[in-house]
């Protein structure tokens, strides 16, 4: 999992695992993405939870787990944005901050902006997921992150969700494992575990051809 995908999943899963297997051990890594694929193949990963459009490919097994989506945050007294919905014109007038990289999702929004031309005034980039919410809260800024991070955010520091000025299709955040591990108990164990605390579509698997 990426960080960001690790905020969201990590607590629920690690709250099962402590309810149902007290003795199972989680490991969260962070693998290069072109790493992915030959991790999950070789048994150094057993399952890669998030927004991981490089490996829908035969080689692996696939299931979604969820629709999701982007969203905006600023701070929830911001003299500028006072509506659910920024404006082209607010949201291109405003500093941003940018976290890079914004989990897989974030490629989605910078690439809608490079289609349609758009330019903004990028004031702070940082790798980390974890500055944001109090930079947010004590400025003026707006940032755009997945609903998750920001549903979280809001609950934790003074701010708001604001849709973005560009309809976002929905994105699937999905699971996938390799298929020399595909009866593995173990791993079964944990991709169903997966479903039922997260899942919100069929939890029928298609392995890919």
């Amino acid at each position: 999992m990426a960080d960001v995908g690790e905020q969201y999943f990590a607590p629920p899963l690690m709250a099962h695992l402590e309810r149902e297997a007290p003795l199972c051990n989680l490991r969260c890594e962070t693998f290069a993405r072109q790493d992915i694929e030959a991790a999950l193949e070789e048994g150094r990963c057993d399952l890669a939870l998030g927004f991981f459009p490089n490996l829908e490919r035969p080689a692996l097994h696939v299931q979604t787990v969820f629709m999701h989506t982007l969203v905006c945050l600023v701070r929830a007294n911001h003299p500028v944005v006072k509506s659910s919905r920024v404006s082209m014109s607010q949201f291109l007038q405003m500093s941003h901050a940018v976290v890079l990289p914004m989990g897989r999702g974030g490629e989605l929004f910078e690439s809608m902006l490079k289609e349609r031309g758009l330019q903004r005034r990028v004031q702070f980039t940082t790798v980390h997921f974890l500055t944001v919410p109090a930079i947010i809260a004590a400025t003026d800024m707006i940032v755009t992150v997945p609903r998750s991070i920001a549903d979280y955010y809001a609950r934790v520091e003074n701010l708001r969700i604001v849709e973005p000025p560009i309809n976002i299709k929905p994105y699937a955040l999905k699971q996938f494992w390799h298929p020399r591990f595909n009866t593995d108990p173990a791993i079964r164990w944990l991709r169903e575990s997966v479903i039922r605390l997260f899942g919100t579509q069929s939890d029928a698997v298609r392995a890919a051809k």
